[in-house]
């Protein structure tokens, strides 16, 4: 149950948090004591290098729905294939499904930039042997979704994976597991019907690190492919809109992870009830 009080006082430290970095180059040049008239708009650049002046309100409302939008495909899509290739890694005998472990942690250690490297690597091959040009450079006019959310669902697809995995080969040595079996189940009926069902409820509580690690890989596809997005809007502002954007991106999250917070408060407690 989502707590206001504790949400308040973590919100606060959050807050106090982005007004301490946003402060900080005040504190490291100088403090401006004149408030500028324009206070509401920020400086890009075009393709020839030129400076281009862009209102903040309402621009960074579309750039707020567009990066969501992005990232949460992209968990979307990285959670159902992870599920599905779960599902079908669990039918493999025993050292298969070591050796795809293994295979996963070798991909792990890969960094971002790698990946995102390759895949433009193979843009340019397809390019070349089809013809066919996959367009992966966003602009105002023409925002771009399926390469960004395919890049960035590739590591949270890992990540699940080798989660899951872990996860299914607990739930299947619980003791409800053994009593479906002795009852004449079928393992798809069980894996179906209740064990991803509890990987659900328990990928909850692993969720909180899975979405921070995105939140600073969606920065990096956002940069790369001159997304437009909210993350990338802190590049160019500063003082009370670097404030104001960091706060667009803080307050839905921190409201997310206090309800994921609170959410795994009440399943330990349920589980401690039951076990008593």
């Amino acid at each position: 149950m989502f707590s206001f009080r504790s949400y308040s006082k973590r919100f606060s430290s959050t807050v106090l948090g982005i007004l301490l970095i946003s402060a900080l180059p005040s504190l490291l040049f100088g403090v401006n004591f004149h408030l500028q008239e324009k206070v509401w708009i920020y400086t890009t650049y075009s393709y020839l290098g030129q400076p281009v002046n862009r209102d903040v309100f309402p621009e960074i409302f579309d750039k707020f729905f567009y990066s969501m939008t992005v990232f949460f495909l992209a968990l979307i899509v990285g959670l159902l294939i992870a599920l599905i290739l779960t599902f079908i890694t669990t039918m493999l005998p025993r050292f298969i499904q070591r050796m795809i472990y293994g295979f996963l942690t070798v991909l792990e250690s890969f960094p971002d930039l790698f990946i995102v490297v390759v895949l433009q690597v193979c843009i340019v091959y397809i390019y070349k042997q089809t013809g066919v040009l996959i367009n992966f450079y966003n602009s105002f006019d023409d925002p771009i979704y399926l390469l960004p959310v395919l890049v960035l669902s590739i590591v949270p697809t890992i990540q699940l994976f080798k989660l899951t995995l872990l996860l299914m080969r607990e739930e299947q040595h619980r003791i409800y597991v053994t009593v479906a079996r002795s009852m004449g189940l079928s393992r798809l009926y069980i894996i179906l019907k209740h064990v991803f069902r509890n990987i659900l409820t328990s990928l909850i509580q692993y969720s909180k690190p899975i979405i921070v690690f995105m939140l600073s890989n969606l920065f990096i596809v956002e940069y790369v492919y001159n997304l437009n997005g909210i993350l990338t809007l802190l590049l160019y502002t500063k003082g009370v809109v670097f404030l104001v954007t960091a706060l667009f991106i803080a307050i839905p999250f921190s409201v997310l992870f206090e309800i994921a917070d609170n959410y795994n408060v009440s399943v330990k407690k349920k589980t401690e009830e039951d076990a008593a």
